[in-house]
């Protein structure tokens, strides 16, 4: 039961942010704002009064970005072309990201660093999870569970770090960076409100995104469920609450050394219990009256034998 109570709030947070922000966005991109820039037009001048005009502004189908590599602002089709105030925020943030990347902001450089260690590992863990169980049937050898453990939390926890490292950059370019730029010349006192919001909601799903990568990683650790098969772990348990004993327990055929892949016992069910309890005893007693039944007329045959039969007859 302690279980569900971890994971159904751990799953509402991860859910309930993603859900947010789609609902903010459509309610802030449904109307556009009147004598504004599109978002292409604002991210063009927000980076020419930043000293960067190096940096690109262009089109992308794969959600807006922003590209160290090609310094390019990148927006997708509805933040590059309309007006709407979601448009202007996302315009806005990425150009954070520019000045982040213009300045050396250190969680950015570190992002970037562990983004590309993580992709790496993701490669090598994957050639690794499928290369692995096929030299084992080839070498007819079983793969230690060390190995597996070790692989998968390797790949997980670089992903976990990259995570954990993009909360701090995507703060610093929303509220430190994006908004005050849009509250000095942009934005009116009631469009800084929805701007605020569509932010936060958007920092949310990072932190929802990071719950879920701790909740990836989480059973891969030496002490999670997986480490441990069934069998293992039913001896692991019963070998740490027994007290040492000198004496080999009983029908114990391998010395009292631990048997890795016996069969785990099963806790009996109500009505096993049930039948234990009360249909043995009365099964028992009902062979017993059936034994006294037939052994009945041998033992008088037997009294009337002894009772004719006098000595020295």
């Amino acid at each position: 039961m302690y279980r569900y109570l971890i994971i159904v709030p751990a799953m509402a947070l991860i859910v309930g942010p993603r859900l947010w922000v789609e609902y903010v966005r459509r309610r802030h991109d449904s109307k556009e704002i009147a004598d504004s820039k599109t978002g292409a037009e604002l991210a063009r001048e927000l980076l020419d009064l930043n000293e960067l005009p190096g940096v690109k502004v262009e089109q992308t189908d794969i959600g807006d970005h922003y590209d160290p590599r090609s310094k390019a602002v990148r927006l997708s089709r509805e933040s590059f072309e309309r007006r709407t105030l979601a448009a202007l925020v996302t315009a806005a943030h990425e150009v954070g990201h520019a000045l982040q990347d213009a300045t050396d902001y250190p969680p950015f450089r570190w992002r970037s660093n562990l983004v590309r260690m993580a992709r790496g590992t993701a490669e090598v863990g994957g050639v690794l999870l499928i290369s692995t169980p096929v030299a084992a049937l080839i070498a007819r050898t079983p793969i230690p569970p060390t190995v597996i453990g070790a692989t998968a939390c390797a790949v997980l926890g670089s992903g976990l770090a990259a995570q954990l490292a993009t909360l701090p950059t995507e703060w610093d370019a929303s509220f430190r960076r994006a908004m005050p730029m849009l509250e000095a010349r942009y934005l009116s006192g009631t469009q800084v409100d929805g701007a605020k919001e569509m932010l936060l909601a958007c920092s949310l799903t990072y932190v929802a995104s990071s719950l879920a990568s701790v909740l990836q990683l989480w059973p891969w650790l030496p002490h999670g469920p997986v480490m441990l098969t069934p069998a293992a772990a039913s001896v692991h348990a019963s070998a740490s609450t027994a007290a040492p004993s000198a004496k080999k327990p009983k029908g114990d055929r391998n010395g009292g050394r631990p048997t890795f892949g016996a069969p785990r016992r099963r806790t009996p069910s109500k009505v096993q219990r049930l039948v234990r309890l009360f249909g043995t005893p009365l099964i028992r007693t009902w062979y017993q009256a059936q034994g006294r039944r037939e052994s009945s007329p041998n033992r008088q045959a037997i009294r009337r034998r002894t009772n004719q039969c006098q000595p020295g007859c």
